[in-house]
């Protein structure tokens, strides 16, 4: 026989979600246009792993983007 597990209803106003500012849509749109174009250099051969770590670096510091801490 099947349990029912105990269920909590989703109550959206009791949430505290932080609402994202367009400001920080834009910084992570260009933080990811630029990884991409950095992706394709490195591949390109045009810059090494080493400058590409560095430039990804300096990058994070310049857009502040959310989600590239998710990223090793």
């Amino acid at each position: 026989m099947i349990e029912t597990a105990n269920h909590i209803p989703y109550n959206p106003q009791e949430t505290n979600y932080t609402k994202i500012t367009q400001e920080e849509i834009q910084r992570e749109v260009d933080y990811w246009r630029a990884y991409k174009i950095l992706q394709r250099m490195l591949k390109a051969g045009l810059i090494s792993e080493e400058e590409f770590n560095k430039i990804d670096k300096l990058n994070r510091k310049t857009f502040t983007p959310m989600y590239a801490q998710l990223m090793a």
